[in-house]
């Protein structure tokens, strides 16, 4: 007798209520990073065979968000740390509210990446740039495990980016002007650097 009671509160408490849920109260939880709630949302979507839709409402969330901070010309200095910041966001989301889901995993990075690559060439340019500013000598403040762990998340941001050719040829402009002017902030770091895009597309 309990389980039909509770397949019917289930129903009409929840089940009928899905897109209201997510109409109303999805983008604000996810802007608010509301672990827990994330987290009870997935637990009782899932309950109801609802994940399809809370996976759809991601993707929609994404697309939203990250169009802001990629199509915005104006906010193109903040674009990389606003872009690490999101992906930040929204690894710890996945992880903590969404159990690791792999449909959701592949959503964010399909969605990611499709919007980091509207404006073609741009980001590339950016997130050489940002790179730049980070190896250079005017970072001596930063710890040499800070500026390794920035490199990492810089390099995540990378991989998702179609314009590689683009980062490759700034990046070795920038490179050979540190080196040459010596303004590099540790040779320590461009080597790792150089290491770390090495093993991810070759010599």
């Amino acid at each position: 007798m309990r389980k039909p009671l509770i397949a019917t509160a289930e129903r009409k408490l929840l089940e009928r209520h899905i897109p209201t849920i997510l109409d109303k109260g999805f983008m604000m939880l996810m802007d608010g990073h509301r672990i827990k709630d994330l987290q009870r949302m997935y637990s009782l979507f899932s309950r109801v065979n609802a994940l399809e839709s809370l996976r759809q409402a991601i993707s929609s969330y994404i697309r939203r968000t990250e169009q802001s901070i990629v199509m915005d010309e104006e906010k193109d200095k903040d674009m990389v740390s606003s872009l690490l910041e999101f992906k930040a966001s929204l690894d710890s989301i996945l992880e903590e509210s969404f159990s690791k889901n792999e449909a959701f995993c592949n959503t964010i990075k399909d969605s990611f990446e499709h919007l980091i690559n509207l404006r073609q060439n741009r980001p590339a340019e950016l997130i050489a740039k940002f790179l730049d500013e980070k190896l250079r000598d005017g970072n001596k403040g930063t710890s040499e495990e800070e500026l390794e762990g920035t490199l990492d998340k810089v390099l995540v941001l990378f991989r998702f980016i179609q314009g590689k050719d683009v980062f490759e040829a700034l990046y070795k402009k920038d490179l050979a002007k540190r080196l040459l002017l010596g303004k590099s902030a540790s040779i320590d770091a461009e080597k790792s650097m150089i290491s770390k895009l090495k093993t991810e597309c070759g010599s």
